[in-house]
């Protein structure tokens, strides 16, 4: 994959967590939903482990992250960032 193309896929989750990433939820089977762009009603599930796997037809296409994998890594960097957030704050308390 280009550094070109890894840029705009990056861009693109970047995007779409902006807004739709209050819907990226995590899924009972493990992994998480993440709302298609184009399909409203739609989400792929995404997994996180590894290099990331994607439901979507340009993950199976290519077997590289999409922008739903992108979108998936910024929810869980900011989750992490909250969590380590409210545990320094109980700490201090």
């Amino acid at each position: 994959m280009s550094k070109g193309s890894v840029a705009r896929r990056a861009c693109r989750g970047l995007a779409l967590w902006r807004r739709l990433g209050a819907e990226i939820r995590t899924t009972p089977a493990g992994g998480l939903s993440v709302p298609s762009c184009s399909r409203p009603g739609r989400s792929y599930r995404v997994s996180l482990a590894g290099e990331g796997r994607c439901g979507c037809a340009d993950w199976r296409r290519r077997k590289e992250p999409c922008k739903h994998v992108y979108a998936a890594l910024v929810w869980a960097a900011k989750r992490r960032v909250a969590l380590r957030i409210a545990e320094s704050e109980r700490v201090a308390a």
